[in-house]
């Protein structure tokens, strides 16, 4: 079994801050997300679709650090696919319980 060694301070340093990634990809999931649900909702979009489309673009975006432009690029879009389901998916929702 191997010794654990002590990080010295170049170590540390090139490992602290991953936090902020997740958290800018989340930033960036949420901004499409946002986006995703206003375009899959179109003139019928509610506040909840849009808060619950903005809501999955954060998580997806969380899951997708962002380390440059291309990754930032991609959180936005994972964002706003999600969005734009989760908004859809809500107005299918809303379509049913009205037939009923």
């Amino acid at each position: 079994m191997e010794k654990l060694t002590e990080l010295n301070k170049d170590e540390i340093s090139q490992v602290s801050g991953a936090l902020w990634a997740n958290a800018l990809g989340a930033l960036a999931g949420g901004i499409g997300g946002f986006y995703g649900a206003i375009i899959g909702g179109g003139r019928s979009a509610t506040f909840s679709s849009i808060a619950t489309g903005t809501l999955a673009g954060m998580g997806t975006g969380a899951l997708s650090p962002v380390k440059g432009f291309s990754s930032l690029a991609t959180s936005v879009g994972g964002g706003l696919i999600s969005g734009a389901i989760t908004s859809m998916a809500s107005e299918v929702e809303d379509l049913m319980t009205t037939d009923e």
